[in-house]
């Protein structure tokens, strides 16, 4: 029924129809209060495990973290201190019979350069492997160097022993970021659902709510209307017969505690 239809309605037409629908409604409502309370109880001890599984996973991360922040805390020191004292070698002589390459390619600033991107940038988690599995391979092969340069080079025996702790450092935070990589990757797909599943139970408690309160205005709902029927609509058309005959209505304005506009000199309002 379009706009113009009910219009034309008289007032015991249009009051049957509204009744009519609330009977159907007092009908339907109590099934669907049922029904969205099923699902709300489904869905809640769904919801919670969902997020107590994230919740750890969160936790683990968390916890990794402030691990490998500590790790890596030591170890930037190490590597300030490891590039003091190869530069003390350096000047000093006390490297000897180097390998060219190793002496044109300095470990310490290929691991700042590798510390930098990854503490600094925004990252996707294969780049942060990438560059793990960069700084992996360097330390490696620096290790067997400084195995065979601490026999060669005595004066050496601090900046090895500072360079394999920097190692180790290293190795720890690069294997604890890896697993939180790992984590972060299997928690994706539950947050996911998790987020998929609070939205549903809301939306049921939403709607148990609304049906809850729909039953309890129908009894009062159909026992007016059928009243309207049964006595007459006059109270009802009281107020509009007053408008109709230029009287003020008794519809409480929004701005109501707000003076009326009052014309001023030149015809304007305020």
């Amino acid at each position: 029924m379009n706009l113009t239809d009910l219009i034309a309605l008289g007032p015991e037409e249009f009051a049957s129809i509204i009744l009519e629908r609330r009977k159907v409604l007092a009908v339907a409502l109590p099934d669907i209060e049922t029904r969205m309370s099923e699902d709300a109880d489904t869905l809640a001890p769904e919801v919670e495990k969902l997020r107590l599984a994230r919740d750890a996973g969160l936790n683990r991360v968390a916890e990794l973290k402030s691990q490998r922040n500590e790790s890596q805390k030591e170890a930037r020191e190490l590597l300030q201190q490891t590039r003091t004292l190869r530069n003390q070698l350096e000047e000093s002589g006390g490297l000897k019979n180097l390998d060219p390459k190793w002496a044109k390619e300095k470990l310490e600033e290929a691991l700042e350069e590798i510390e930098d991107k990854i503490g600094k940038h925004a990252l996707s988690l294969t780049d942060e492997r990438r560059l793990i599995a960069e700084r992996k391979s360097l330390l490696q092969k620096n290790e067997a160097w400084l195995d065979k340069r601490r026999n060669e080079n005595p004066e050496m025996a601090t900046y090895v022993e500072s360079s394999r702790k920097m190692h180790k450092l290293f190795s720890n935070a690069d294997k604890l970021h890896l697993e939180m990589i790992s984590i972060v990757e299997k928690n994706e797909p539950i947050h996911a659902e998790f987020m998929e599943k609070r939205g549903e139970l809301r939306n049921s408690i939403r709607q148990l709510e609304r049906a809850r309160s729909l039953i309890k205005q129908s009894e009062s709902a159909i026992s007016f209307w059928e009243s309207r029927i049964n006595d007459g609509f006059e109270n009802l058309l009281t107020a509009a017969s007053k408008v109709a005959n230029g009287g003020k209505s008794s519809v409480l304005r929004r701005n109501a505690d707000l003076p009326v506009a009052t014309k001023q000199q030149g015809g304007e309002e305020e």
